[in-house]
């Protein structure tokens, strides 16, 4: 029942918010919660942390985006490109790393993050460097019956929103099938007692390498999503910042719960947006004061004190 309250509330909400900017926010949403579902399978359930989410994000919209003008790839074929190229630095970084502590592992990707930042930046040749990339085109799918449909968003959001949206809804299905599945139970073995996991024979760095190279691919199409979307991409989207965001909206949301990827990135990417609009400065100083909050007060996030709440009230 919940869930297809859930579905209609995702099917009515461009016709609930009409507005050209309420449509961008939707998309924005939607983009966030695949990014924040693939970064949960490594917070909520391995107990991971990755801090360079965002790059890896980055290098599958640079990938999307330079096939796409450079060599006219269509876009489903750009979106598997970006997906591919995401888990194979996933897979460079992962497996070294993940053999090391997880504070250790944490600082690799903080720093891998600020690399690949630099890297967008300073390849000019390829990427533009701090001028971006223009003119991406449009996402284009063939269609049964239909034939080819360009996603026009500079026309309209919606048919883009429900691209996006549906992109979402399977990523977290996979993420319910991969938690509630083999690897979901050695990643939850792995985060509550690794040498304990590793005594009973569970492959523990097999599988983590497995699900980094799963998060990663996940962020890669996410930044294709993104790209196509915008038609704009540069340096300034994929930061070390933007990688703390969606750590935050992890944690708001409740890290390891059903709905958490869902209620972290739309509560949060609302509030970044409104302050935004006022000051940029002042909507990374509230995510820093939602960080703090969460660590003080709800440390299992917005879901994980419901769900408590829920319990006692029986």
């Amino acid at each position: 029942m919940k869930r297809l309250l859930l579905l209609a509330a995702a099917a009515a909400a461009p016709f609930v918010f009409p507005t050209i900017a309420q449509r961008h926010l939707l998309i924005l949403i939607a983009i966030n919660v695949i990014l924040v579902a693939s970064l949960d399978l490594l917070m909520g359930t391995a107990g991971l942390l990755s801090l360079g989410h965002a790059g890896f994000m980055g290098i599958g919209a640079y990938t999307s985006a330079l096939l796409a003008l450079h060599y006219r790839i269509p876009f489903l074929l750009a979106l598997a490109a970006a997906a591919l190229a995401g888990g194979l630095a996933g897979l460079f970084i992962g497996y070294p790393s993940l053999r090391l502590r997880h504070h250790y592992f944490v600082l690799v990707t903080f720093i891998f993050g600020i690399i690949l930042t630099l890297l967008f930046t300073s390849l000019v040749g390829v990427t533009r460097g701090p001028m971006g990339l223009p003119g991406i085109p449009f996402a284009t799918i063939g269609l049964p019956q239909v034939g080819a449909h360009t996603f026009n968003t500079f026309r309209s959001k919606v048919d883009y929103y429900y691209l996006v949206a549906g992109a979402a809804g399977g990523v977290l299905w996979l993420r319910g099938r991969l938690v509630r599945g083999r690897l979901g139970a050695a990643l939850i073995a792995i985060r509550e007692e690794e040498q304990l996991a590793m005594a009973v024979g569970i492959p523990t760095h097999r599988y983590k390498v497995l699900a980094f190279v799963i998060s990663t691919a996940i962020a890669g199409a996410a930044g294709s999503l993104y790209a196509h979307y915008a038609t704009f991409i540069s340096p300034e989207v994929f930061t070390f910042v933007d990688s703390f965001n969606l750590f935050v909206m992890n944690m708001i949301g409740g890290a390891g719960t059903p709905a958490g990827p869902v209620v972290g990135p739309l509560l949060l990417t609302v509030v970044r947006d409104t302050l935004r609009n006022i000051s940029p400065v002042a909507a990374e100083i509230a995510f820093g004061a939602f960080l703090i909050a969460a660590i003080a007060f709800l440390p299992t996030g917005l879901m994980g004190a419901l769900r408590r709440s829920a319990g006692r009230g029986r």
